[in-house]
Order: C-alpha cells, then sequence, then structure tokens
C-alpha cells in the first residue's frame, strides 16, 4: 500500500457503494412520503413500543429537509469508506459502521427516555456512519500526510478530526436541537473503541507474567576420537 492513501483516487468498494446507493435511493423516492415517518427515528415512538426497527432504517432515511446530507454520505463512503473497505474487507467495514450507526440511533431512544425533548425530535440519516468511517480513517492511517488544496498539509488523523468536529458542531450552529448530535457523537465512540479496541490493553496489564524460563541450548560434548588425534 502507498505511504499516502491520497495518492490516487480510490474506487468505489462494494459495501461503501451499497452504503450510499440504498441512502440515496431511499432518501430520494421517499422521504417525501408519508412512510418516511415510520423509517426515520423519532425516539417516542419507539418506547411506546411503536416502529422498533428505526434505529436500523434511520441510518439510511434522511428526512425530507436534510437530503443535502447525501452529498457527505457520498464523499465519505467514496473517498474514506472505499479505503478502509479496501484494508479491511467488505464485511469488516460494513459491520463497523452500521454497527455504530445503529448504536447511535439506539442511545437516542435512550436518551429520549431521560428528556421529554429528545423523545419529540425525529432523527434519521447516515451520517452516523459516516462518521463512524471518518473516525476508523484517523485512527487506521493516524500519521500518513496528505495535503489539501496543493498547500496545506495535514495528517490523516488531523482531518478525521476536522471532519468530525466540523460534523457536530455544524448542526448546533445552525439551531439545530442538541439531541440531533447524540447519534453522532455515539458512532464516533463506537468507531474509536472498536479500531483502538482499550478493553485488550487492560485485560492484558492484568496478566502477571512468570519467570522466563532459560532456552535449552542443544549442544553436544563430544569426547576425544583417537583416530582423529593419530
Amino acid at each position: 500500500m502507498s505511504n499516502n492513501p491520497f495518492a490516487s483516487l480510490p474506487k468505489f468498494g462494494r459495501g461503501s457503494f451499497a452504503i450510499f446507493l440504498v441512502a440515496a435511493v431511499l432518501s430520494a423516492m421517499l422521504g417525501d412520503q408519508p412512510v418516511a415517518h415510520q423509517l426515520v427515528l423519532l425516539p417516542g415512538d419507539v418506547l411506546s413500543g411503536r416502529e422498533l426497527w428505526t434505529p436500523i432504517t434511520a441510518n439510511f432515511m434522511f428526512p425530507n429537509n436534510e437530503l443535502i446530507g447525501l452529498l457527505g454520505t457520498g464523499f465519505a463512503q467514496w473517498f474514506i469508506g472505499s479505503q478502509l473497505e479496501a484494508f479491511w474487507g467488505t464485511k469488516k467495514y460494513v459491520t463497523l459502521v452500521l454497527s455504530a450507526g445503529v448504536a447511535g440511533y439506539v442511545a437516542a431512544v435512550l436518551v429520549g427516555a431521560l428528556s421529554t425533548t429528545a423523545a419529540g425530535i425525529e432523527v434519521g440519516g447516515s451520517v452516523p456512519m459516516d462518521l463512524a468511517a471518518i473516525t476508523a480513517f484517523g485512527f487506521v492511517f493516524a500519521n500518513r500526510q496528505l495535503r489539501l488544496l496543493a498547500s496545506l498539509p495535514l495528517s490523516v488523523k488531523g482531518f478525521a478530526l476536522l471532519l468530525v468536529g466540523l460534523s457536530l458542531v455544524i448542526p448546533l450552529l445552525r439551531g439545530s436541537p442538541w439531541p440531533t448530535i447524540v447519534p453522532l457523537l455515539v458512532a464516533v465512540a463506537v468507531a474509536a473503541a472498536a479500531v483502538t479496541q482499550p478493553w485488550r490493553r487492560l485485560r492484558d496489564s492484568g496478566k502477571l507474567r512468570g519467570p522466563v524460563k532459560a532456552k535449552k541450548r542443544h549442544l553436544k560434548v563430544v569426547g576425544p576420537d583417537s583416530k582423529l588425534l593419530n
């Protein structure tokens, strides 16, 4: 693999393209239809036992007034997700980002149980999966360098941090209520935990290692041969 993952434009991976295609088709075709409300997530409905599938389907359904998010999904899944998919394989990549997205929307339901404001806010879209991909990309390719606009040197880690930060701050600056970023925050956290796996370090740090046994030397002492001496 090249030292710079941005040295050449990536090809759209099968998994990353499927994520973008499903989100684009569902959002464009159904976003302004009544059925859309049964696919996006309203935490209050789930808490009432209705639309229990929406923490999954919400990952692929942007509300009608947020279709601009598909542009971000197209970029994230092509330019970033495809490189992770090539590195990990389709199954591992799709499992990671979809799990992070579902976890984000499940967290929105749990927050809705604690806040009536959060319970009544409709959320949806593939941005949690996009941010999971960006977060994992930042950890996997970390210190590799890239150049933006041919003049701004930046590490992949810095690039990922910039995108994640903007994705969390911009909705709030636009006046979106705070519960809308809960799925994003949780998806980022899940992706970071999955890639770094901190529980493995904790488990290994508690192990007591016994004394290292010296390796046996496979040498054999041979007595003098009287024939050779003569």
